[in-house]
């Protein structure tokens, strides 16, 4: 297959770009990738790491700090959540929770904290 030039690289980027922020899974782009353009699976990845470099640039561009962007995905954790619960999905809201837990380190089983750290006897 021919090498792909630079506007069809771009798009091929940009649109792993919206796989990923659509919540796709880095194996299913990279399968995409490599069945829709018959790329290796090397390539592959390069694709992926730009896209997300990408990403991580127009984060960067917005200038949202840390909290703020923290603050989002709180909301959208205990909107998650709350959507798991009406469904009676009781293992979503247990790994909401938990995802809190380890953001926050609020939890018991939080390895942030003071220091304290349990021994197993």
């Amino acid at each position: 297959m021919a090498k792909a030039n630079a506007k069809a690289t771009a798009e091929r980027v940009d649109h792993l770009q919206g796989m990923i922020l659509a919540g796709e899974p880095n194996t299913a782009c990279l399968t995409y990738a490599r069945q829709t353009w018959g790329v290796s699976r090397s390539q592959g990845y390069r694709l992926l790491k730009k896209a997300w470099a990408q990403i991580k640039d127009d984060i960067d561009e917005t200038g949202i700090d840390r909290q703020e962007l923290l603050s989002w995905a709180i909301q959208t954790l205990i909107t998650a959540s709350g959507q798991a619960m009406k469904q009676k999905n009781p293992g979503a809201v247990v790994a909401c929770i938990r995802q809190l837990d380890h953001m926050t380190g609020t939890g018991y089983n939080s390895h942030r904290g003071y220091g304290f750290h349990r021994r197993v006897h």
